[in-house]
This record gives C-alpha cells, structure tokens and sequence, in this order.
C-alpha cells in the first residue's frame, strides 16, 4: 500500500502561501495601528488644550477678583504679588518651572488631567528626547495610559516642552520617524507660558495621518477667508512667512528636524493659497501686530 504525502515543491509552496499570509496581516496591523495614531494624536492635543485653557481660565478669574478688591481698597490696579500668571504662580516669577506646570496639570486639588503617577519634580532632557533617548519614567502617566515628559531647556522663557506618547507602554516608543518604519508614537508640543496655548510640533506637522490644519485670514472683503485643510507645516508657513509672531503662539516653530528624515520631502506651502487670502506680511510688525492670517489646528478633520 502507498503513502501519501506532499512532494517538496508542494511544501515550499504552502510555506511560501502561509508567509504571504502573515506578511499581509502584519501589513494590516501596522496600518490600523498607524491609522488610530491619529486619533490618539487628536486626544493627546485636546488633553493638553482642555487642561491648559482651564488653568488660563483660574488665572484670569484670580486676577479679575485681585483687581476688583484693590479698586474697593481706593488703588487701580492690584499688585504683582497679588495677581497671577500661566500656570497659576505670581506675576513676579519671571520664569515658571516644568514642575509648577505638572503640579498645576495632575494636582489631586486643581489637576485638570487624571493621572496614576507622577514625578513632577523631575523633568526630560528634550536634547536626548530629540535623540530619541527617552528616560525610563514620565513626568507623569495619565489614567489613560498615555505618558507626559516634561522637557524644557534652561534659559527658555516663553514656551514649556512636552512630550506625549500617544500610545503608552505599546511600541515604537520612539520619536524619530525611520523610512520603512512605524512612525514615531512619542510626539512634542510647545505650551505658551504666557496663555496657555498648545503648539503642534516635529514629525506630526508634516504628516497629514496626525492632524490637519487651514489658514484663516482676517481680511473681512473675502468670501471665503479659510484654506482647504493641509499640513500644519504648510499652515504655518503660509499664514506667518515662517516669522515667530509675539502675538500669535501658533506661529512659533522650534528645530525639530532631528525627528524628521532628511532623505523624506517637506510639504511644499502654496503660493497661490497665500496670494488669495492676502497673508502679506510685509508690512506688519512681529512683535506689535498680529499676522494677517493665522493657523487653526483642526485634529478632527483628518478623515
């Protein structure tokens, strides 16, 4: 009686069909993985602006009040030591600290992101994060898993660094984005020391799967004063003519290039788009004006 079995060719073949297979499914993996970056990126962005308006929001009524007392008491205007500025310290520190911030974000009393632990007296090193050299532990880990490192340089006095690892303990855990590669899940933000506002920064500026961005512009004979959404690189670069605007934090740009490939290509901002909404600067003061065209980051119009 004969035995059956498969002929080596036949082998090679069911093997070479069972790798196709798990090739595709890794493939499918990734891309789902990758799609939800997205809305992980717009949750992390949304925490940030959410928590950060709120305690702008406890600043303002402070003051309000502080400044309504001194009228009562006969003076104009209350003191510096008695009124307060972003996060929530005396209008006489002139240069707020990581801490004071991840106090104010994840304090049991006034924490405006609910956190499982913290270490807000120590921060990140952001060269070493730009290096992708990522400590051990965060400045604090949100309850949703997502973790928050603190990282500002010395001697920076408008903007507090952070960064956000979109997705938790799940990899790459990594900042820098690789050709071929999962993008980077750790990404940075600016927060204004001065108000609070939340500025996308690095690889996610350039990549449209993070978030989506459109120029406004201020010119009030326009029908149509808004841009189709593009990058938030492209924005940014048409509404402000890559100038850092004292008055607009949205306009502030750090070198971030470390994250980002040289051998990749930056979106290419368009002329015509700038021409039609009338983003001419020329004329306009950096320090004293407001840019005649701004960026909205719009995190939910990526599908």
């Amino acid at each position: 009686m004969k035995k059956k079995a498969f002929t080596l060719f036949e082998t090679l073949i069911v093997l070479a069909i069972v790798a196709l297979l798990v090739l595709l499914t890794l493939k499918i993996f990734k891309n789902a993985d990758e799609k939800a970056y997205g809305d992980l990126y717009a949750k992390a962005y949304n925490t940030l602006n959410t928590a950060t308006y709120n305690i702008q929001l406890k600043v303002e009524e402070h003051n309000d009040l502080a400044n309504l007392e001194a009228q009562r008491e006969g003076s104009s205007a209350a003191s510096d030591s008695d009124l307060l500025r972003f996060p929530n310290v005396a209008k006489n520190v002139t240069n707020p600290t990581d801490a004071q911030l991840c106090t104010e974000l994840t304090s049991l009393e006034e924490g405006f992101i609910n956190t499982i632990s913290d270490s807000c007296g120590t921060s990140a090193n952001n060269t070493n994060m730009m290096n992708n050299i990522i400590p051990k532990n965060p400045t604090f880990r949100a309850t949703d898993g997502m973790k928050y490192y603190l990282a500002t340089p010395a001697g920076i006095l408008d903007f507090y660094y952070i960064w956000v690892d979109i997705n938790g303990d799940r990899g790459p855990n990594s900042t820098k984005y690789v050709m071929g590669k999962k993008r980077p899940d750790i990404v940075p933000f600016l927060i204004s020391k001065e108000n609070g506002i939340v500025v996308p920064q690095g690889y996610p500026t350039y990549d449209i799967t993070y978030l989506k961005a459109r120029v406004l512009s201020a010119d009030p004979d326009l029908e149509k004063d808004y841009s189709i959404p593009m990058t938030f690189y492209e924005a940014q670069s048409i509404a402000y003519s890559g100038k850092t605007w004292t008055l607009d934090p949205l306009s502030a740009k750090v070198d971030f290039d470390k994250t980002f490939p040289s051998n990749l290509p930056k979106p290419t901002p368009s002329t015509t788009i700038k021409n039609s909404l009338k983003c001419d600067s020329s004329s306009y003061s950096i320090t004293r004006d407001f840019p005649p065209c701004a960026v909205e980051v719009s995190v939910f119009m990526r599908k």
